[in-house]
This record gives C-alpha cells, sequence and structure tokens, in this order.
C-alpha cells in the first residue's frame, strides 16, 4: 500500500520509519501544493497523510475540503502543532487518523495504519442504517466549565460485575462489601481521568468523563481495569471469588446533572452504552463504538479487533488476555 505524506517538514519520513521497515507500504512524500494533483492520479485505497502545519490557516481548510470530497483514499492528519480546534469534526469529514506531536514523536506504527484499514473496510461494506451521529459539543479536559441542565459531549463508560449469582449466593452482608470495593476501586483508577461515576446500581454503573474533541484517554482507565482484575480479586476483595466484568464505552451527547438527580434524563447516548454493555457484550470483554475507537490513544488502537455490529455501529473488542 502507499501512504502519501503531504508536508514540508524536513525529515518527517523518519516518524514513519517503522513503516517503511514493515516493508508492506511505500512511504512518499511530497508538498502540499502538490496534493490536488497526486490525489487524482493516486491508486484506490492509498493513504494519505495532510501535515497542516506546512500550510498557511486557509490553505489547510482548503486542503481538508478536498480531501473531505475524494472518496478514492483513507486520509490523516498530522497535527504537530496542536493547530486543528476541532478533531472531531476532521473524523466527521472522513478523516481515518490524526496524528499529534506526541505520537509523531513516538513514530508511527504498521499495526496502527493496519486497524485503520480494518475499520474503514468495516465501514465500506456497511449495507445497514447507520447509528444517528449528533455534533459533538467537547465538555473541555475536566470539571470546571460545565453547567448543570446543559448538554455537552461525554466520554461513557458502562461497568458491570458478570457473576451476579455467585456473588449474591454468600448473603447481603457479603455482597454489600464486594459491592462496595468495586466501586471504590473504580473510584481510585478513573478519578485521575477526571472520571466520575454518574449513575451506580448493585452491580455496576456508568461513569462519565469530560470531552475535549481531541482525544480520549479515558480508555486508559478501562484497559487498567482490564488488566488489572485478577489484582483487584486477590488483594482487595479478600474473598474466594474471580471478579468477572464487562465494559463498554462510547462518546454521545448529554443534558450534564448532578449525581441523584439523573433520573429525568433522556438520551440516546446513554441507552446506546447501556445496550452495548448489557445486551452485546460477553462477560469479561471490553468494547467500544466506532465513534470513541477514533480517539483511543495511539498506543492502545491495537490491543482491538473488530466486533462485529450492534444498533447500526462497528464495534471494536479488546483482544484477550493471554
Amino acid at each position: 500500500m502507499i501512504v502519501h505524506i503531504f508536508s514540508t517538514a524536513k525529515g518527517i519520513e523518519k516518524n514513519f520509519d517503522a513503516v517503511r521497515k514493515s516493508k508492506k507500504y511505500d512511504i512518499l512524500v511530497s508538498p502540499p501544493s502538490g496534493i490536488k494533483t497526486i490525489l487524482k492520479k493516486a491508486p484506490i485505497g492509498s493513504m494519505v497523510y495532510l501535515d497542516i502545519s506546512s500550510l498557511a490557516k486557509t490553505e489547510a481548510a482548503q486542503a481538508l475540503k478536498l480531501l473531505a470530497k475524494q472518496d478514492s483514499c483513507r486520509y490523516g492528519i498530522i497535527d504537530p502543532r496542536g493547530s486543528a480546534v476541532d478533531v472531531a469534526e476532521l473524523f466527521h469529514n472522513g478523516a481515518s487518523d490524526y496524528i499529534g506531536a506526541t505520537l509523531l514523536k513516538k513514530g508511527v506504527q504498521p499495526k496502527r495504519l493496519e486497524a485503520i484499514a480494518k475499520f474503514k473496510a468495516m465501514e465500506s461494506t456497511d449495507e445497514t442504517q447507520p447509528a444517528v451521529k449528533k455534533k459533538y459539543t467537547p465538555s473541555g479536559k475536566d470539571w470546571k466549565g460545565i453547567i448543570q441542565g446543559k448538554e455537552y459531549t461525554f466520554c461513557f463508560m458502562f461497568v458491570e460485575l458478570d457473576n451476579k449469582n455467585e456473588l449474591k449466593g454468600g448473603g447481603p452482608e457479603q455482597f454489600g462489601r464486594i459491592s462496595s470495593s468495586f466501586r471504590s476501586y473504580l473510584e481510585n483508577i478513573v478519578t485521575p481521568f477526571s472520571g466520575k461515576i454518574w449513575m451506580w446500581m448493585d452491580f455496576g454503573g456508568l461513569i462519565l468523563f469530560p470531552f475535549d474533541g481531541k482525544k480520549c484517554d479515558a480508555i486508559e482507565a478501562a484497559f487498567r481495569l482490564m488488566i488489572n482484575r485478577m489484582l483487584m480479586s486477590a488483594e482487595l476483595i479478600h474473598l474466594d471469588i474471580n471478579l468477572s466484568y464487562r465494559i463498554a464505552m462510547h462518546i454521545g451527547n448529554t443534558v450534564y446533572k448532578a449525581k441523584g438527580n439523573t433520573g429525568t434524563i433522556i438520551s440516546d447516548s446513554i441507552n446506546s452504552v447501556f445496550h452495548l454493555g448489557q445486551k452485546y457484550a460477553e462477560p469479561g470483554g471490553f468494547y467500544l463504538t466506532d465513534e470513541i475507537f477514533r480517539f483511543a490513544p495511539g498506543g492502545l488502537m491495537n490491543h482491538f479487533v473488530p466486533a462485529g455490529k450492534f444498533e447500526g455501529r462497528n464495534i471494536f473488542r479488546m483482544k484477550r488476555l493471554t
């Protein structure tokens, strides 16, 4: 596959060394001024990256419009200066990837391109009605600017224990200890990522994370929950029970209300993540909708594989831990 990079940055091809060395891709670098001509000749299915730091603001906007209109190549954005105001909008307009300064410095890996190819292949073969995607209203990096009663875009994490009968079999006192310990453990994991337990039932609940429109580090919190599950079972609960739980994550909109006042909220996004977690997710699994998968930290994307379609959305599942 051809990977065409439009940039004037000196040595930018070195950031794609791992891709080149895989021998699966041919790396070509050209100045952005030639993007229109080259796109017309590019083989169908090529991957195109535009370095928007190589263009003036108006020129970058024109190039992005050109990329959004074409349908023969997958395309991504290189943004070493973080100048993109709304990364979510880039994806809405058809972008397949976004590479910021940190990821560019680490170097792009071939598995990233493979994941993009799989994701876009699922989109292109989709013959069902796509899920409705509302316009995002980023809630920010933290909770400072979030006002009750207003609608924002959040990252949603649904978590629920699997082995309900076994857990309740020890009696209400033991189950109360388990539920309380589980909730405390969740809070310890999600708080550093600005997560808040927003709704809570006996066996789990919904955790809310602010979303800035650029990335969703909250996925790392869920990843930690998965890899630390056995440690939690052994060291936190102190019972002869191996805890199993399902996690489902999604990005969407909801009116924000304080915890305890959420009973009247009507949100398709909340319904979607609950349905995914309760009706589709298998015990012990961690699932992402396509909307949130696009914003996964680069190092975690390779840990997920396509897991079919649910309610009009492409779903990704974390690979089994071995």
